[in-house]
């Protein structure tokens, strides 16, 4: 559950990654913990985002592994999309 002492454009963003993340995982065919690819945040205040393709995550160029944004879930044991993780992107980009 978000903190709702967040400005609403913190929470957008997170619900944003999480939806992008997702879907680019779906789209991959692969379980998360074996996916190879990565998002660039292109504008986070308009939650822009892009496929980097097969890259490690890179913070300073707003690029970050579509693994390293997932959590292992305890109850099923798969990796999926974490909005803890998402937030702390948010929080890169000052939102």
């Amino acid at each position: 559950m978000m903190n709702a002492s967040r400005h609403p454009e913190h929470d957008d963003f997170v619900q944003a990654l999480l939806h992008y993340v997702s879907a680019a995982l779906r789209s991959t065919g692969e379980a998360a913990d074996y996916c190879q690819e990565a998002v660039r945040v292109v504008d986070a205040r308009n939650h822009l985002f892009a496929s980097a393709g097969v890259q490690a995550t890179d913070e300073e160029r707003g690029i970050y592994a579509l693994r390293d944004l997932c959590a292992l879930d305890d109850e099923t044991m798969e990796w999926r999309p974490d909005a803890a993780r998402c937030a702390a992107v948010a929080r890169d980009f000052g939102l």
